[in-house]
């Protein structure tokens, strides 16, 4: 006769819980993961492997939300690097330095291109009309991290079925 699988304890689900939290939802390591909650890396590989985490990790990732960020971010960088390029432009007009100056001004050039490509790929991003699969998981996020607050208790016997429900919309609309 087979041995029966006994239930899981609430300390053991409420450390799985958060370790999929720290994995899935804040992009740890599992490894870190595991030296914060103190498992061993094997245990949280296993219930890596077991609930698909890598899978739903790189479907939030592509959240609309977490492009826009990026979007934004690399525009930043490059905001930066174009200012910096402004002064070195300055320099070389005081120094004299004309060969330097139209260098430095054809870099500018690109960057500024690069921004505006940047830009554009951000307006596209915000103009989107259907419902993709990143909208989907921005949502998601939000109405669970209300039930999260509103209802601890719930937000956890609503696990199973968040799983299932991104693996669904993911197959539907990765």
């Amino acid at each position: 006769m087979g041995k029966k699988k006994q239930p899981e304890k609430p300390d053991y689900i409420k450390l799985r819980r958060t370790a999929y939290e720290y994995v899935v939802e804040q992009g740890k390591t599992q490894k870190e993961a595991a030296q914060i909650l103190g498992v061993s890396e094997k245990t949280m590989s296993e219930w890596a492997n077991e609930g698909g985490w890598r899978e739903l990790r790189k479907t939030r990732q592509s959240a609309a939300s977490t492009a826009r960020e990026n979007i934004q971010r690399i525009i930043s960088l490059l905001s930066d690097k174009r200012l910096n390029i402004e002064y070195q432009i300055t320099e070389a007009i005081d120094a004299g330095d004309a060969d330097l100056e139209i260098r430095l001004r054809k870099e500018a050039g690109r960057i500024s291109n690069d921004m505006a490509y940047q830009n554009k790929a951000l307006g596209e991003l915000n103009k989107e009309k259907g419902a993709t699969l990143g909208m989907y998981v921005d949502i998601f996020d939000e109405i669970f991290r209300a039930l999260k607050s509103y209802s601890p208790e719930l937000f956890e016997q609503t696990i199973e079925f968040q799983t299932l429900y991104l693996r669904r919309k993911s197959n539907e609309l990765g």
